[in-house]
Order: C-alpha cells, then structure tokens, then sequence
C-alpha cells in the first residue's frame, strides 16, 4: 500500500511539471519589451500574460494579459497589417484614413461578428497615444449567452500597422475596477522605433 501511495505522488508530481511547463498563462510584470512587435508597456503586479491564443496552442499576437481569467477581463496590446482582410468585413484599413475613420472600420468588423449582439457605442472620439494621432472607442454588448461586455479602445496608424491596445471585462464590476490598469498601461505604452 505505501509503495502505491508513492507511485501515486510520483505520478501525481511529475503531471503538475509536465503542466507547468506548457502553462498557458505566466505572471507578467514590470517593463514587457516586444521586439517583433516593436514596442514595450509596463505591466502591473498580479497580471498574467497569456501564451497561447485561445483554443490553440500557438502563440497569441502582440500581448494578451489578465488577471482572473479572459472572459472577465483582458488587456490585449496588437498590431494589425493595413493590409490584413479584418475576420469578419474583410474589409483592410488604408494608411491615408483619418483616425475617426480607422475607429468605424474596427467598429463595423465588431458588428459583424456573429457572437456580437446588441452592440452599443458610447464614445468614438480623438485620443493620443504616444504622441500619435488616434481614437478612442467605448462600447458595450451582448454574447449569445446574454454575457454583457465592455470594451475600451486605442488605436493609431504608424506607417504599414494599425496599433490597438484594447481593455474589456464583464461590465458588472470588472471593467470599472480595472479601468485605472488599462489606464497606467496604456500611458507607459512605447513604440520601439520612431515616428513615420
């Protein structure tokens, strides 16, 4: 009986670090450099960085980060190509777009999402980040399930990418006690290269 006991913790043990080892979440804090994105953000304490993409097991785009879990909350840090056919308009962005109109492009590839219900906007409005002309959005809506979200977002064009760094959590209770995070974050955000 004591040399299964045994086995047993050896099995049980030996699974927990082969888990850990594939760990789709890191704690992440402190100055987080992405070199092939080209830019850097300051992580707050308590923030895991997620490692793969949802339901796969590659790599997510840019940073992708939370703090209890990604359908409560979730800060993601990505840059797009202009190029890139969006998922769901397959609409592409065009370099000369004023901000405003980079904004509706990204609001209407969202409509069309069909896991998207019930979308609302409550701000679409000038905002700076890093120095860069941008937007800003603000909107809230539904999942299928009845689920209500809110999402805040930046974005800008730099040259041949369009940056978004993209807060949203369950609107009850997690949007508002995050906010001030994605706020610290969103300020210490840097381009790693200069502007175009």
């Amino acid at each position: 009986m004591t040399r299964n006991r045994h086995g047993s913790r050896a099995l049980l043990g030996g699974l927990i670090l082969l888990l850990a080892g594939c760990a789709p979440f890191v704690l992440a804090s402190g100055k987080q450099t992405l070199t092939q994105s080209e830019f850097e953000v300051t992580v707050p304490e308590g923030w895991y960085r997620a490692m793969r993409a949802p339901g796969t097991l590659e790599a997510p785009e840019g940073l992708v980060l939370t703090r209890d879990g990604l359908a409560l909350q979730q800060i993601r840090v990505v840059r797009v190509p202009v190029d890139k056919d969006l998922k769901f308009t397959k609409r592409k962005f065009d370099p000369k777009l004023p901000p405003h109109d980079v904004a509706e492009i990204e609001l209407d590839d969202h409509r069309s999402n069909p896991d998207v219900f019930n979308l609302t906007v409550e701000e679409n409005a000038p905002a700076t980040v890093d120095g860069r002309r941008g937007f800003r959005l603000v909107y809230t809506w539904q999942t299928k399930d009845g689920y209500r979200l809110k999402r805040i977002q930046y974005g800008f064009l730099e040259g041949k990418w369009v940056y978004q760094l993209t807060y949203q959590a369950a609107a009850r209770f997690y949007f508002d006690r995050d906010l001030a995070t994605f706020d610290k974050l969103r300020e210490s955000f840097r381009l790693l290269s200069k502007p175009a």
